[in-house]
């Protein structure tokens, strides 16, 4: 084995998450942070997947670091802009922005498998939070978003 494949496979799923974004200023200015190796697993696999379906309808190979930005551009800035527009910053406090990507994504997947048909981001924020949220703030929360519906 040569000493870059035998350094790769001793990495961490954090270290080589943080390895892929070391150029990518938007990730690093959103403070993704994440609690768990299986979580960073999980965002790598996330990319790596988004990478796949782009190169199916490619005819060359994008770089994971192309696949990155694409990821970046389509998936992750736009979930979190639901995110941010569903207020779940403040119906889940002790999460972080990073951990309320994958909480959704997760039940954004889910929703379109059960219904059918694309969902936004912005529907499957809102919908993750009338579902999970908790406490004081997720009441309020609930309370308006059924009034403004």
């Amino acid at each position: 084995m040569n000493a870059n494949m035998e350094a790769a496979t001793t990495l961490t799923a954090r270290d080589r998450f943080e390895q892929l974004i070391a150029f990518s200023h938007e990730i690093k200015q959103d403070g993704f942070q994440l609690a768990t190796e299986a979580e960073y697993a999980e965002v790598l696999q996330n990319i790596e997947d988004h990478k796949y379906l782009t190169n199916e309808k490619i005819p060359f190979e994008i770089s994971m670091d192309q696949a990155l930005f694409s990821w970046y551009e389509n998936v992750y800035h736009p979930m979190m802009q639901g995110i941010d527009q569903a207020g779940l910053v403040f119906a889940f406090p002790e999460a972080t922005r990073a951990e309320l990507f994958l909480w959704v994504t997760r039940h954004w997947h889910f929703l379109k498998l059960e219904q059918g048909r694309e969902v936004s981001a912005e529907e499957a924020a809102y919908s993750y939070g009338n579902q999970f949220g908790s406490g004081l703030l997720a009441q309020l929360f609930n309370r308006v978003k059924a009034i403004a519906a």
